[in-house]
């Protein structure tokens, strides 16, 4: 008997709770401004989209809005004053949830639509100033399998990537680089904005063009590997030496490894970490994990490496 009261005094106190924390979160709903239904929340009016989309975008002339009271939405269509074209951007309720639940709304986000408009207009635009330069213009990239090389020069503004000639790929960047960056939406449409560029005679990655200039595939390489030497020694600040091909014999450790793929020869490369040389090379090979379970990753010697070697 007294042990059922407990348990009633307990199922008390915790109803209690969980209506004092019910209370609470409502109470913070409230005073943050954030509603339990989304037909509550305030949505955007055509003057705050406006000057929304004059930093974004550029000048933007109004030409309609449509209400979806069903859903809560409003939905605004704009013409870009530069390049005549028009496209949608949608007020509606933002949804705070988790697992497809929606717990409440925080207010209302806007939602852009001008990319494909603007891709379109790009392509019906270009297309015969890039057919001069010899260069195709797609609206989609994917790259060539191997039968189908050698290929023509093309660019993608959607895929970001140039295909190009060895003997015309500074150019044809520099080219690209100039045309894409005529339109003023490019560096806010395309955040970080770059172009891969591959070899149109056969399947190579020749590197990456960026507002920092162009970074070559071995430069892109050799950071990477830099950095999972930084990782695997539990290091920071190591400084890049060379680059070598070896036989897997004359790498130091290495043939004694259980390797993940065969190989005859392999990359190295060397790097100096506090006055002393080190290596990692473009192989993994079996290591224990930290829970003891097998796991792959690239060798690495933690010990001076002796150049006399």
């Amino acid at each position: 008997m007294m042990q059922r009261r407990n348990l009633i005094r307990r199922g008390k106190r915790l109803g209690k709770a969980i209506l004092g924390l019910l209370l609470f979160c409502g109470l913070g709903i409230m005073l943050s401004g954030c509603s339990l239904d989304k037909k509550s929340v305030k949505l955007h009016t055509k003057e705050e989209v406006e000057k929304d989309l004059n930093e974004r975008y550029g000048d933007a002339e109004f030409v309609s809005m449509e209400e979806n009271k069903e859903k809560h939405h409003r939905i605004f269509t704009f013409r870009d004053t530069k390049y005549g074209f028009t496209y949608q951007v949608t007020s509606k309720p933002r949804s705070v949830g988790m697992d497809g639940s929606t717990f409440y709304y925080d207010g209302a986000s806007l939602y852009y639509e001008y990319q494909e408009p603007f891709l379109e207009y790009f392509m019906e635009t270009e297309k015969d100033t890039f057919a001069k330069q010899g260069i195709e213009l797609c609206e989609d990239l994917d790259l060539p399998r191997n039968f189908e090389y050698p290929t023509n020069r093309k660019f993608s503004l959607k895929s970001k990537t140039l295909i190009s000639s060895p003997e015309e790929y500074e150019n044809d960047i520099q080219f690209v680089w100039d045309r894409v960056h005529a339109y003023k939406a490019v560096p806010e449409l395309m955040l970080e904005y770059g172009i891969e560029v591959y070899n149109s005679e056969k399947i190579e990655f020749l590197g990456t063009q960026t507002e920092n200039g162009f970074r070559t595939a071995e430069e892109q390489r050799v950071e990477s590997f830099m950095q999972y030497a930084e990782e695997l020694g539990g290091i920071h600040g190591v400084k890049f030496l060379r680059c070598e091909e070896k036989k897997v014999s004359e790498v130091p450790g290495l043939s004694e490894q259980n390797l993940y793929e065969k190989k005859s020869k392999v990359k190295v490369y060397y790097y100096s970490y506090e006055g002393q040389e080190y290596f990692i090379v473009d192989l993994w090979v079996a290591q224990v994990g930290e829970n003891g379970g097998g796991i792959y990753q690239y060798y690495q010697n933690y010990k001076h490496y002796d150049i006399s070697q």
